[in-house]
């Protein structure tokens, strides 16, 4: 029997789902937010690295912040290659803390959570979606009806696709992290620097890290890109080989306090060819590959892209109708052009670069850009005061190079 009836209901809490859920509750629409977990502490899957800017441009409370950050730091197989900053230019979120923030907002605004429940199966109606929900603990089964479903289930897309349809072609991630308790000593080496690992000794086709947390934790982790490449293709090595040996070889630490391992899988499409909407539902977030191929802020892209989709599902219960087409075109009008860029760089950094190209181009970059700018690039997608920064430094060495000159 159907229990209740919404005017949305949000099927997945994370940066996506609980955005999109506390954005409508503040339009003033009942809303649900549905979460296949017990609570927000667990699957706490996410290096949460980001600059500042999230924080104003989503009225994040400081509570959520796990670390500041004020350097970069890029370490290759062979040589490590270090960005100051004189000050913070970024954060480390709690994601258990973030999610539950945004759950929290959505009912201080009148909308309900839901915990503990997963997707099932949907009804596509006249007049709305019936939704088919199950209680993982008790496995009872209930339904609940709305106006329209958002689909922020991640990367599985559970509820824009059914079992049946066709999906475009995917491109597949995954990764391990560690959240650890060292002593201080250690803790202090890391605490206000992001560091990343490339080359084929601290990462397998993507990328490793360590971010800091609060006093005396870190997370320390490996991702990996699922894409063909000529090196690395016989080897043993896995994210979770790769994380315990960046913490026993890299960091020289033997002992510590095994907080959590959790582990997560990333599917994107290439050229973000994603169904945003169909069968009164909507998709948001990692469910339409709003993630960085490249790595970085995609907490924030998965917001950017739960906001633009609420102004249309805003639009679509006042009126009754809203061109979701025009919410396709307007993020990818937004994106697209960046995505590819970041894609194109990823692919080569992660699949088909040498250990000796890696090694060269982190050092060009590290002579050609101030942390701002590599800020700008990693994070932001904006790459125009970067490349205009490198073909200078680019034609300074030619020049040097000309006049026999070392640069």
């Amino acid at each position: 029997m159907t229990q209740e009836s919404y005017d949305a209901i949000v099927i997945g809490g994370g940066p996506a789902g609980g955005q999109a859920a506390r954005d409508l509750a503040k339009k003033g629409h009942k809303v649900l937010l549905v979460e296949r977990l017990k609570d927000f502490s667990q699957n706490n899957f996410s290096s949460a690295g980001m600059t500042l800017d999230p924080l104003r441009e989503f009225d994040l409370p400081d509570h959520v912040i796990g670390a500041y950050w004020n350097d970069l730091v890029i370490q290759c197989t062979k040589e490590c290659y270090d960005w100051k900053g004189e000050k913070a230019k970024g954060v480390v979120l709690d994601f258990a803390k973030l999610r539950q923030f945004l759950a929290d907002d959505c009912v201080a605004h009148g909308g309900e959570v839901l915990l503990g429940h997963r997707y099932e199966s949907k009804e596509v109606t006249e007049d709305g979606v019936i939704l088919q929900l199950q209680n993982v603990k008790t496995l009872d089964k209930i339904k609940v009806k709305a106006k329209l479903a958002i689909d922020a289930t991640g990367p599985s897309r559970k509820v824009i696709y059914d079992s049946k349809d066709e999906e475009p072609e995917m491109v597949l991630g995954s990764g391990t992290e560690y959240l650890i308790e060292v002593e201080q000593e250690v803790y202090d080496r890391y605490k206000d620097k992001l560091v990343f690992f490339l080359g084929h000794k601290w990462a397998l086709k993507g990328y490793s890290w360590i971010f800091p947390m609060e006093n005396k934790i870190l997370k320390v982790g490996s991702g990996k890109a699922h894409i063909k490449s000529k090196d690395q293709e016989n080897t043993n090595q896995t994210t979770k080989k790769l994380t315990e040996k960046i913490i026993k070889e890299y960091m020289e630490v033997e002992e510590y306090k095994l907080i959590d391992i959790h582990g997560g899988v990333l599917r994107y499409t290439l050229g973000i060819k994603d169904t945003f909407y169909q069968n009164k539902v909507v998709a948001i977030g990692d469910a339409i590959s709003a993630v960085n191929p490249s790595g970085g802020e995609g907490i924030r892209f998965a917001m950017q892209n739960a906001e633009l989709a609420c102004e249309y599902v805003d639009k679509y219960l006042k009126n009754g109708s809203a061109n979701f087409k025009q919410y396709r075109r307007r993020w990818k009008r937004r994106k697209l052009l960046k995505w590819r860029l970041s894609q194109a760089s990823a692919i080569r950094m992660y699949g088909r670069y040498s250990d000796e190209q890696i090694e060269r181009r982190i050092q060009f970059i590290n002579k050609s850009l101030n942390i701002d700018e590599l800020i700008q690039s990693l994070f932001h997608q904006k790459y125009k005061k970067a490349a205009v920064r490198i073909l200078r430094m680019y034609m300074l060495k030619l020049r040097f190079r000309f006049q026999g000159k070392d640069f």
